[in-house]
């Protein structure tokens, strides 16, 4: 007798290849037979016909560590209802493991009130183990954050390595990746990273190939100078022949949107692969549309600059020649939230001064921790990134549970990235068929992790598994303070166990630490 037995569904078996009517068998934690099963006993019979079978979707591109999800919201409902049984943090630089020094543990607790949550480990592998402890709802792995590391060398200092640090680095990150750790994450956008040098790149890529794991990049710009951000990351893969992937992969404003056909064109003609996420607006931190010379030395040092009349005359003066954030809508801050929800120019309109001085009013204010909304990015690339045989589906965002909602603005990624692009991509502008679809959402992800047990519908791969209905699969949440839960998943398996039936969360939590 089997454990489950799914019958009479649509098999998409992640592969791209082209979906099947088969039933599928799950003993333990792990798909056992395929084929015409319909006169199998089996203790859980589900029945999904109308209804595609998929490998459970791994989401390369999550924050549900930073944001101490891991910690105070095991079960993240929004990855559940999105068909996501795998999430992959230490993304963009930031990674909560390894903690070696009291620098390194302030800067983890800076964003978020995590008073109560005791930061008890150092090494990767006591953090993996420690995470193994809080019985997730879904499966976990980690990159190792380069900006993490190179903080806990410098400080809030930006500054380049001394031929010690360097080689400081260089072992933790070797022990990290002996640790279980699938790779090395860089966020060359923020101000502790952006002294890393093209050495410092290529030791990282060097490092990463040695050890079989993954070199991803936040670039270092988005904007006027991406082509040169991807040029960047580019030489490194060619360099090294590191596997390597770029994060969310955007072009902002109008005028650098033509950027995006040289950038999807330049990296076809590599192995190297990125994700997206299929919104045109981002969720960025505020100080990063400063010069970069304001943050230099870290959000004190920032803080300092701003309060003072003359400096801040000069910001002012040097914000107007870059992006124009009146539109730009405050969605999250560490103090004053009466700003969330409002936009630079209503803000500015209420104190009767410029939309910069605003900016930097909302900053201070904040203590400098203000992430914003900002309608960006062109609809015609999300189609042109999604398209690209270099491409996987991410979400960038975290896993929440409407329960436990706080005060600030939440980016409807959270909720609905992997829905929406089945729902307006496959579904409504046949731009991609479902095979490819969730090609890109599983295998092709697994492969990119060197996961050889997960991503694929066959005999003896795990038994992460999303049922959904093809006619209702959407997201439901727009950008606002109301939480909605996609719809259309049916089902969902995690390691073996109904993690969701019959549309609802069963409150089960047999998520797995997963390691290189």
């Amino acid at each position: 007798m089997h454990d489950i037995l799914i019958k009479n569904g649509f098999v998409v078996d992640g592969t791209g290849s082209k979906g099947e009517k088969k039933d599928i068998a799950i003993n333990n934690d792990v798909i056992t037979e395929m084929g015409d099963l319909s006169g199998d006993p089996a203790k859980e019979v589900i029945d999904a016909e109308g209804l595609v079978i998929a490998p459970g979707f791994i989401d390369i591109s999550n924050r549900s560590d930073t944001r101490w999800r891991l910690f105070v919201d095991p079960q993240m409902e929004s990855m559940l209802y999105q068909g996501v049984t795998t999430i992959i943090g230490g993304n963009s630089g930031t990674s909560l493991a390894p903690i070696y020094n009291e620098e390194m543990m302030q800067s983890l607790r800076k964003w978020y009130d995590v008073k109560s949550i005791n930061i008890d480990w150092q090494s990767v592998s006591d953090f993996l183990s420690i995470i193994e402890k809080k019985n997730l709802a879904l499966n976990f792995g980690t990159f190792v954050g380069y900006g993490t590391l190179r903080r806990g060398l410098t400080g809030d200092v930006s500054r380049a390595l001394t031929a010690t640090e360097f080689m400081s680095i260089k072992k933790h990150i070797t022990e990290s990746l002996d640790q279980g750790a699938f790779g090395v994450s860089t966020g060359l956008i923020y101000s502790h990273e952006r002294k890393v040098t093209k050495e410092e790149l290529h030791m990282i890529g060097e490092l990463v190939k040695k050890n079989k794991g993954l070199f991803v990049a936040h670039l270092r710009d988005e904007g006027d100078r991406v082509i040169e951000a991807v040029d960047e990351i580019l030489e490194m893969q060619e360099k090294t022949h590191a596997r390597t992937h770029i994060s969310h992969l955007k072009v902002m404003q109008k005028h650098n949107w033509p950027s995006m056909v040289k950038i999807i064109d330049r990296i076809a003609k590599t192995s190297v692969t990125f994700d997206i996420y299929p919104y045109t607006f981002s969720a960025t931190v505020l100080y990063t549309f400063l010069p970069e010379w304001v943050s230099e030395g870290g959000r004190r040092m920032m803080l300092e600059r701003l309060r003072n009349k003359k400096i801040r005359e000069r910001v002012v003066m040097e914000m107007t020649k870059g992006y124009d954030l009146s539109r730009a809508v405050v969605a999250e801050t560490q103090r004053s939230h009466y700003y969330c929800g409002k936009t630079f120019q209503e803000i500015s309109k209420k104190q009767g001064n410029s939309i910069n001085d605003a900016v930097l009013d909302v900053l201070l204010a904040s203590d400098g921790q203000v992430v914003v909304f900002c309608e960006s990015m062109s609809e015609e690339n999300i189609v042109r990134g999604i398209q690209s045989e270099n491409s996987v589906i991410s979400s960038n965002g975290a896993g929440l549970t409407i329960a436990k909602r706080n005060e600030n603005m939440e980016h409807p990624r959270s909720f609905g990235a992997f829905p929406r692009v089945f729902a307006r991509y496959v579904k409504q502008q046949k731009i991609c068929d479902m095979e490819t679809m969730i090609h890109k959402c599983t295998q092709k992800v697994a492969q990119e992790l060197g996961i050889i047990d997960r991503g694929v519908i066959a005999n003896n791969m795990k038994a992460d598994i999303v049922i959904f209905d093809p006619e209702q699969f959407s997201d439901c949440m727009e950008q606002g303070y109301e939480y909605r839960y996609a719809q259309g998943v049916r089902w969902l398996v995690v390691n073996g166990q109904i993690t969701v039936k019959y549309g609802k969360y069963t409150g089960v939590r047999s998520g797995e630490v997963i390691r290189k």
